[in-house]
């Protein structure tokens, strides 16, 4: 591990909720908090070391033919290897190789779920988007299946435990990182742009193909909420769309948190001065007002980076009949503060409409 003059903090973006609710240890946590904020050790320093612990303990739990444990601990490695990695912005030698941990510590988890989940990789312009299809343990006929996408950051292997929400109410998930995201981007090189929504009709191309699944519905957090609103408005196939912390206008997080141009250049794979160019045309302008399916917006009244105001306007301009905005009082970003009753009710919301 590389040693740092200076201890890093634990990233602003990663609240207690957020940690807790995205799969982190609540052990995993207190370790965290005694070591780097009372402790003042190196908060991805101290990642990778808990994260290597629950590593270990899954390899020897296996071995003695202990899956679920096995199972548990891969997880807690994956969430523990993910924000540490997640206040890198460059792609350094060191958050690549957490970042490897991270998905081979989830890929061995998913082997061992039951059931067990699908590695796929479905194929868009050259390159592979890399994901899961986690299925309910009663698969029904033409089970309804949702597509769950991830934001900015984090990426498919923090929003499975949101997935499993889905998953334990009938419906299979495809919990996918598209261009610009996670594994897409970092490994097989497929990078965001501004019409992303046809990535996600590749996505909804793929899915039709297999004759196990029926009705199609979206859901994303964060940017991924900006994303799908996109795919809802262009791709009249899909029959319902979350947006979680979402966004009319994206650049708007410019004016809180400017480093973030730096961060979407590397998921547009290009310069910040090309980047400076892109940020005005992500917006949904003339797009929201195509949106005709059910629609149900999620937001923390206190979100730091995304308006209240711009999902409203994305609210009022959807022509869906079926529609309806929850803010979340006192919550933050993607409703932290407020994941249970939030992310159970996106759930429930979606049940409800695929049937």
């Amino acid at each position: 591990m590389e040693a740092h003059a200076e201890s890093r903090e634990r990233p602003a973006a990663q609240v207690p909720s957020r940690l807790l609710s995205g799969g982190v240890d609540f052990c995993d946590y207190l370790r965290l908090i005694e070591r780097t904020e009372a402790g003042d050790e190196d908060w991805v320093t101290v990642c990778e070391d808990l994260g290597d612990t629950a590593r270990a303990h899954a390899d020897a739990a296996l071995r003695e033919g202990h899956a679920l444990t096995a199972w548990r601990f891969y997880r807690n490695a994956e969430a523990a290897y993910r924000v540490g990695q997640y206040g890198i912005t460059e792609l350094t030698e060191e958050k690549l190789r957490l970042y490897r941990k991270l998905t081979e510590s989830f890929a061995r988890a998913a082997r061992l779920a039951d059931p067990q989940l699908e590695e796929v990789n479905i194929a868009y312009k050259g390159i592979n988007m890399h994901g899961w299809i986690q299925l309910p343990a009663r698969m029904r006929p033409e089970c309804p299946i949702v597509i769950v996408i991830p934001g900015a950051t984090g990426f498919k292997e923090e929003t499975a435990a949101e997935a499993q929400l889905m998953v334990d109410r009938g419906l299979a998930v495809l919990n996918i990182d598209g261009p610009g995201q996670g594994v897409t981007c970092y490994v097989n090189h497929g990078y965001l742009e501004i019409e992303i929504e046809h990535a996600y009709s590749a996505m909804v191309d793929y899915l039709q193909a297999d004759p196990r699944f029926g009705k199609i519905a979206i859901s994303g957090r964060s940017t991924g909420g900006y994303y799908v609103a996109r795919a809802a408005a262009t791709d009249h196939r899909i029959a319902a769309c979350v947006v979680n912390g979402g966004s009319y206008y994206p650049a708007e997080i410019l004016q809180v948190r400017p480093w973030y141009l730096r961060k979407f250049a590397i998921l547009f794979g290009t310069d910040d001065d090309t980047m400076s160019g892109l940020m005005p045309r992500m917006t949904l302008d003339g797009l929201a007002e195509q949106i005709e399916c059910p629609l149900l917006i999620v937001h923390g009244e206190q979100d730091p980076i995304f308006t209240v105001q711009g999902v409203q306007r994305l609210h009022d301009e959807a022509r869906s009949t079926d529609k309806a905005i929850r803010i979340y009082p006192g919550a933050g970003h993607c409703a932290n503060g407020s994941e249970t009753e939030a992310y159970a009710g996106m759930a429930d919301w979606l049940a409800d409409r695929l049937g």
